[in-house]
């Protein structure tokens, strides 16, 4: 990639990142994603399931709105296209899922959806990443890909995958604010209003500023702590975690990738809890907050309770949540083929991963992973 695209690249992720104050621009980034990569239609959905309102429901280059406006129901026949509730759970979040390669062309031709609207528009194929899927929300980019751009390409997937951690990020974080657009002459009062905990962190971890949750979360040395000024945990191996992602939002939040999302800390009154990482400085919008905070720390309570060795292997190792299930999948004697089988990718993606899992954890063999997973049985 040149490096007036990597620079445009830095600008996307940044415009990701706005999303979180300013969520009717989701629109303009699917434009802007549809752009770089050459997709027809960008989709974007996330829904509560408490209440089953939608909390973003963002669309590019298509009339799709006009489709649900018109009343045309195809949900369940989209769920089928894609291989099923089940076969959606066991996809990783954020790892692309190309769905010609996940789903039978049989039941893709057959499919209502396909056949009356994607088809006529010549929208032969289709790309999703899951971006959230817990207890609390459930959420997905979907996008499609016109007969005449030819079949979806390694150099599109390998974007989405740099994209989706962005991404992932932005909507979890807007979640706390109920996804409603905040003024960004407004964003720190509203931030002092969360009732989440909130620190503003310099560099090197230095606390700039605390709302009121995370003041008295600071006071009670639970479940964040101010050690000598810097923002911690009570476990050493997450408190490095957490520090390293504040430091890498501040030198480039386009590389920050799967660091600081939902890291797991520890609570006394035993409720799980996690914090999210939101760089600051490339925006006007979000150094609002102020000018010497570097990230944005959201002390949220959890979507459910910890698991193990996942978390670790994520904080540890820095695994990506595709990683991570084909490292699950080994460890439970899953061959290769199998694994691409499925989870709709490709043979050559799934070695691919799994070559990233032994470079990051040091293992050599199957083996090895195994030992691993084994000894990961309790909080680092």
């Amino acid at each position: 990639m040149q490096q007036a695209s990597v620079e445009k690249f830095s600008d996307l992720i940044g415009a990701i990142y706005d999303c979180v104050i300013t969520p009717e621009r989701w629109t303009e980034v699917l434009d802007e994603i549809c752009a770089e990569f050459g997709f027809a239609t960008g989709a974007l959905s996330v829904t509560s399931l408490t209440n089953m309102s939608a909390r973003v429901n963002a669309v590019s280059r298509s009339d799709l709105a006009q489709m649900a406006h018109n009343g045309i129901a195809y949900g369940a026949d989209i769920i089928e296209l894609w291989g099923g509730v089940e076969r959606i759970q066991q996809y990783p979040l954020g790892e692309p899922i190309v769905q010609s390669q996940a789903v039978r062309q049989d039941i893709i031709s057959n499919n209502r959806y396909y056949r009356e609207w994607a088809m006529p528009k010549g929208l032969f194929d289709a790309v999703a990443v899951g971006l959230v899927r817990d207890r609390m929300m459930v959420g997905n980019a979907i996008f499609s890909q016109h007969q005449s751009a030819g079949p979806i390409g390694d150099a599109q997937l390998d974007g989405l995958r740099i994209l989706a951690p962005h991404i992932r990020r932005a909507v979890t974080i807007s979640n706390l604010f109920d996804m409603k657009t905040v003024e960004a002459a407004t964003f720190a009062a509203t931030v002092e209003a969360l009732t989440v905990g909130v620190v503003l962190a310099d560099e090197e971890s230095k606390i700039v500023h605390a709302n009121a949750a995370a003041t008295a979360m600071l006071a009670a040395g639970d479940p964040i702590v101010d050690r000598q000024g810097r923002i911690a945990v009570q476990s050493a191996a997450t408190t490095s975690t957490l520090q390293s992602a504040i430091a890498q939002a501040a030198k480039d939040e386009a590389t920050l990738g799967q660091k600081g999302i939902g890291i797991p800390i520890p609570s006394a009154g035993g409720d799980p809890l996690v914090i999210h990482v939101l760089p600051l400085r490339r925006s006007h919008m979000r150094s609002g907050l102020n000018q010497r905070a570097a990230a944005a720390l959201f002390v949220a309570s959890a979507s459910g309770p910890p698991r193990l060795p996942h978390d670790a292997l994520t904080q540890l190792y820095d695994l990506t949540p595709a990683e991570i299930r084909i490292f699950e999948l080994i460890c439970e004697g899953e061959t290769r083929d199998a694994i691409s089988s499925l989870l709709g990718v490709s043979l050559s993606t799934v070695k691919s991963h799994l070559f990233h899992v032994f470079e990051k954890t040091g293992c050599r063999r199957q083996v090895d992973l195994v030992r691993l997973a084994k000894s990961l049985t309790f909080p680092v």
